[in-house]
């Protein structure tokens, strides 16, 4: 049986990478999107199992085409998209007063802000995968 495949769309790489080197390291396949365009292309190309997706992505001008912040994948996936939609875990810096409902609200499963105890995001992926007992990690928090 092959790995389940982890999209990570952050735009900030070191946190990308640690999160991808700590996602391989727990047994996942990982595959990593530094915005919300590459994101979409990546879910289409990869057919990710599930996607950790940050809301504080860059966006494009909204006179030139969709916004592809976090909100803007979210959007296009469940709302627009329901037949390419995946399992979504935001993991973001931002504040949850009104970030967390809007995200949950778009389609997102589950919600973390910035630093993450990385064992509660592995039980979080295990969960919303179907995985009885998730690997674990026992190295802190995730970016």
């Amino acid at each position: 049986m092959s790995a389940k495949k982890i999209l990570v769309v952050e735009d900030d790489r070191p946190s990308a990478a640690i999160l991808a080197y700590k996602l391989k390291a727990s047994g996942y396949s990982v595959v990593v999107a530094p915005d919300g365009a590459s994101a979409v292309t990546m879910v289409r190309a990869e057919k990710p199992d599930l996607m950790i997706l940050d809301l504080g992505l860059p966006s494009k001008d909204p006179f030139s085409g969709p916004n592809w912040d976090g909100f803007g994948v979210i959007d296009w996936l469940h709302r627009t998209r329901p037949d390419e939609a995946i399992p979504t875990i935001v993991v973001t810096a931002w504040s949850p007063i009104k970030a967390k409902q809007r995200a949950l609200d778009a389609g997102a499963i589950a919600y973390f802000q910035k630093p993450v105890p990385y064992n509660d995001l592995l039980v979080a992926i295990g969960n919303v995968l179907g995985e009885s007992s998730p690997p674990t990690e026992s190295s802190g928090q995730a970016p």
